[in-house]
Protein backbone atom coordinates (compact mmCIF):
# COMPACT_ATOMS: atom_id res chain seq x y z
CA UNK A 1 0.00 0.00 0.00
CA UNK A 2 1.18 3.50 -0.77
CA UNK A 3 -0.36 6.64 0.61
CA UNK A 4 -1.10 9.78 -1.27
CA UNK A 5 -3.48 12.56 -0.43
CA UNK A 6 -2.00 15.33 -2.55
CA UNK A 7 -2.51 14.00 -6.05
CA UNK A 8 -5.73 14.92 -7.78
CA UNK A 9 -7.71 11.99 -9.16
CA UNK A 10 -7.35 11.46 -12.90
CA UNK A 11 -9.21 8.81 -14.87
CA UNK A 12 -6.19 8.09 -17.09
CA UNK A 13 -4.24 6.89 -14.00
CA UNK A 14 -6.89 4.26 -13.25
CA UNK A 15 -8.20 6.26 -10.29
CA UNK A 16 -11.74 5.32 -9.28
CA UNK A 17 -14.10 6.74 -6.72
CA UNK A 18 -14.08 4.65 -3.55
CA UNK A 19 -17.63 3.41 -4.12
CA UNK A 20 -16.89 2.51 -7.75
CA UNK A 21 -13.58 0.74 -7.08
CA UNK A 22 -13.74 -3.05 -7.43
CA UNK A 23 -11.37 -5.55 -5.81
CA UNK A 24 -11.21 -7.44 -9.10
CA UNK A 25 -9.32 -4.41 -10.44
CA UNK A 26 -6.48 -5.25 -8.05
CA UNK A 27 -6.56 -8.93 -8.94
CA UNK A 28 -6.47 -8.05 -12.64
CA UNK A 29 -3.51 -5.70 -12.10
CA UNK A 30 -1.54 -8.47 -10.37
CA UNK A 31 -2.44 -10.93 -13.14
CA UNK A 32 -1.33 -8.43 -15.80
CA UNK A 33 1.92 -7.92 -13.90
CA UNK A 34 2.84 -11.62 -13.88
CA UNK A 35 1.11 -12.92 -17.02
CA UNK A 36 4.34 -13.53 -18.99
CA UNK A 37 5.65 -15.81 -16.24
CA UNK A 38 2.34 -17.61 -15.85
CA UNK A 39 1.93 -17.98 -19.63
CA UNK A 40 5.40 -19.45 -20.01
CA UNK A 41 4.93 -21.87 -17.11
CA UNK A 42 1.43 -22.72 -18.34
CA UNK A 43 2.83 -23.66 -21.76
CA UNK A 44 5.55 -25.69 -20.04
CA UNK A 45 2.86 -27.49 -18.03
CA UNK A 46 0.73 -28.09 -21.14
CA UNK A 47 3.74 -29.55 -22.94
CA UNK A 48 4.48 -31.79 -19.96
CA UNK A 49 0.88 -33.01 -19.88
CA UNK A 50 0.93 -33.62 -23.64
CA UNK A 51 4.14 -35.62 -23.24
CA UNK A 52 2.51 -37.61 -20.43
CA UNK A 53 -0.56 -38.33 -22.56
CA UNK A 54 1.58 -39.49 -25.47
CA UNK A 55 4.32 -41.43 -23.67
CA UNK A 56 3.04 -42.19 -20.17
CA UNK A 57 6.11 -40.46 -18.69
CA UNK A 58 4.86 -38.04 -16.03
CA UNK A 59 8.21 -36.57 -15.00
CA UNK A 60 8.06 -33.48 -17.29
CA UNK A 61 4.49 -32.74 -16.16
CA UNK A 62 5.51 -33.05 -12.49
CA UNK A 63 8.48 -30.75 -13.05
CA UNK A 64 6.27 -28.20 -14.77
CA UNK A 65 3.72 -28.36 -11.93
CA UNK A 66 6.50 -27.85 -9.35
CA UNK A 67 7.28 -24.56 -11.10
CA UNK A 68 3.75 -23.47 -12.02
CA UNK A 69 2.16 -24.07 -8.61
CA UNK A 70 4.36 -21.70 -6.55
CA UNK A 71 4.26 -19.07 -9.31
CA UNK A 72 0.47 -19.08 -9.62
CA UNK A 73 -0.73 -20.07 -6.15
CA UNK A 74 2.21 -18.70 -4.18
CA UNK A 75 3.46 -15.58 -5.92
CA UNK A 76 0.49 -14.27 -7.92
CA UNK A 77 -2.33 -15.34 -5.59
CA UNK A 78 -0.62 -14.13 -2.43
CA UNK A 79 0.08 -10.69 -3.89
CA UNK A 80 -3.46 -10.45 -5.23
CA UNK A 81 -4.75 -11.25 -1.73
CA UNK A 82 -2.31 -8.80 -0.10
CA UNK A 83 -3.31 -5.82 -2.25
CA UNK A 84 -7.00 -6.82 -2.26
CA UNK A 85 -7.02 -6.73 1.55
CA UNK A 86 -5.66 -3.18 1.45
CA UNK A 87 -8.42 -2.25 -1.03
CA UNK A 88 -11.20 -3.84 1.05
CA UNK A 89 -10.12 -1.86 4.11
CA UNK A 90 -9.77 1.36 2.11
CA UNK A 91 -13.28 1.00 0.69
CA UNK A 92 -14.64 1.02 4.27
CA UNK A 93 -13.06 4.37 5.13
CA UNK A 94 -15.52 7.12 4.17
CA UNK A 95 -12.89 9.86 4.03
CA UNK A 96 -10.96 8.01 1.32
CA UNK A 97 -12.48 9.52 -1.80
CA UNK A 98 -10.61 7.69 -4.54
CA UNK A 99 -8.49 4.55 -4.91
CA UNK A 100 -5.95 3.84 -7.63
CA UNK A 101 -3.88 0.83 -8.58
CA UNK A 102 -0.28 1.85 -9.21
CA UNK A 103 1.85 -0.53 -11.28
CA UNK A 104 5.57 -0.32 -11.88
CA UNK A 105 7.94 -2.88 -13.32
CA UNK A 106 8.23 -4.92 -10.11
CA UNK A 107 5.35 -3.66 -7.98
CA UNK A 108 1.58 -3.37 -7.79
CA UNK A 109 0.12 -1.27 -5.00
CA UNK A 110 -3.15 0.33 -3.99
CA UNK A 111 -2.98 4.10 -3.55
CA UNK A 112 -5.69 5.90 -1.56
CA UNK A 113 -6.64 9.52 -2.05
CA UNK A 114 -8.36 11.47 0.64
CA UNK A 115 -7.76 11.63 4.37
CA UNK A 116 -7.29 8.95 7.01
CA UNK A 117 -6.52 8.97 10.69
CA UNK A 118 -3.23 7.47 11.84
CA UNK A 119 -5.13 4.45 13.21
CA UNK A 120 -6.85 3.91 9.87
CA UNK A 121 -3.52 4.17 8.05
CA UNK A 122 -2.00 1.59 10.42
CA UNK A 123 -4.98 -0.73 9.97
CA UNK A 124 -4.79 -0.58 6.19
CA UNK A 125 -1.01 -1.09 6.25
CA UNK A 126 -1.23 -4.31 8.27
CA UNK A 127 -4.33 -5.64 6.45
CA UNK A 128 -2.38 -6.96 3.44
CA UNK A 129 0.40 -8.83 5.24
CA UNK A 130 -1.92 -10.14 7.96
CA UNK A 131 -4.48 -11.46 5.48
CA UNK A 132 -1.70 -13.45 3.83
CA UNK A 133 -0.46 -14.68 7.22
CA UNK A 134 -3.97 -15.95 8.02
CA UNK A 135 -4.11 -17.91 4.76
CA UNK A 136 -0.60 -19.21 5.43
CA UNK A 137 -1.69 -20.35 8.90
CA UNK A 138 -4.70 -22.16 7.46
CA UNK A 139 -2.52 -23.91 4.88
CA UNK A 140 0.05 -24.79 7.55
CA UNK A 141 -2.34 -25.97 10.26
CA UNK A 142 -4.52 -27.97 7.89
CA UNK A 143 -1.36 -29.52 6.40
CA UNK A 144 -2.95 -28.83 3.02
CA UNK A 145 0.30 -27.47 1.61
CA UNK A 146 2.99 -26.35 4.03
CA UNK A 147 5.42 -25.34 1.28
CA UNK A 148 2.78 -23.04 -0.21
CA UNK A 149 2.05 -21.62 3.25
CA UNK A 150 5.51 -20.08 3.34
CA UNK A 151 4.71 -17.92 0.30
CA UNK A 152 1.92 -16.38 2.36
CA UNK A 153 3.92 -16.13 5.60
CA UNK A 154 6.63 -14.30 3.67
CA UNK A 155 4.33 -11.29 3.36
CA UNK A 156 4.96 -10.49 7.03
CA UNK A 157 8.38 -9.26 5.85
CA UNK A 158 6.60 -6.31 4.23
CA UNK A 159 5.89 -4.96 7.73
CA UNK A 160 9.60 -4.22 8.14
CA UNK A 161 10.32 -0.47 7.96
CA UNK A 162 12.22 -0.56 4.68
CA UNK A 163 9.19 -1.87 2.73
CA UNK A 164 6.16 0.25 1.84
CA UNK A 165 3.72 -1.25 4.35
CA UNK A 166 6.29 -1.13 7.13
CA UNK A 167 7.24 2.46 6.35
CA UNK A 168 3.58 3.51 6.35
CA UNK A 169 2.97 1.58 9.59
CA UNK A 170 5.99 3.18 11.29
CA UNK A 171 4.81 6.69 10.37
CA UNK A 172 1.27 5.91 11.50
CA UNK A 173 2.44 4.52 14.84
CA UNK A 174 4.58 7.59 15.41
CA UNK A 175 1.55 9.79 14.76
CA UNK A 176 -0.63 7.77 17.15
CA UNK A 177 1.80 8.14 20.07
CA UNK A 178 1.15 11.27 22.16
Amino acid sequence: MSTSSTRSPRADQGVRRRDEFRVRTVVAAVAIQVWPLLAFLGLFLAAGLAWFARSGDGVPAEMAWWLFKPAALGLAASFALHESAHAVFLKRIRTVTHIAVDRTLLRVSVVPQGTMTARQVAGVAVAGPLSCAVVGAVLWLSAADRALAWWYFAHLVFLLPFFGDGRVLRHALRAIRP
